[in-house]
């Protein structure tokens, strides 16, 4: 396991404590990661689980490599197929609003290392980070010459 991912329990267990300890329930803020963050981990090793909330269509068009089509309607009848042991990570395509609305989900139902991506698959994208399409093949992101060195 990555040291970050060390790190993470140890401050939600100190914002949990802080929150008790100040005499008000603690509510879990909305928990993020950013496209390159996501790329780090996933080179280290890590056990990513990415779930793409969009529509079926949407997922076949591009989504980022290895995502499971779950749309955001169906996530109450088929949050069971979501694996408990990795660091689940859903996105849509560029707000959180739904992906914050699944993430909480998630988190009712006992996916305790669940997270939303940062700025979608347009945050993605524009990282310049492979995406497939539904072919399975990768397919790296155009080239951007304001992110591009």
């Amino acid at each position: 396991m990555t040291r970050a991912l060390l790190l993470i329990p140890a401050l939600v267990l100190a914002v949990e404590v802080a929150g008790a300890a100040a005499g008000h329930p603690w509510t879990p803020g909305l928990l993020t990661i950013d496209p390159d963050s996501a790329q780090r981990l996933l080179h280290a090793g890590e056990r990513l689980a990415f779930v793409d909330l969009r529509p079926a269509d949407a997922y076949r068009a591009g989504h980022l490599p290895g995502a499971r089509s779950v749309p955001l309607v169906e996530l109450r009848s088929r949050h069971a197929e979501i694996p408990r042991d990795a660091l689940v990570v859903v996105y849509g395509d560029a707000s959180t609003a739904e992906a914050g609305a699944a993430w909480r989900f998630l988190r009712s139902v006992g996916v305790p290392r669940a997270f939303v991506l940062e700025g979608g698959l347009a945050a993605w994208r524009a990282g310049g980070f492979t995406i497939e399409d539904e072919s399975h093949e990768g397919l790296r992101a155009p080239s951007n010459p304001l992110t591009d060195s």
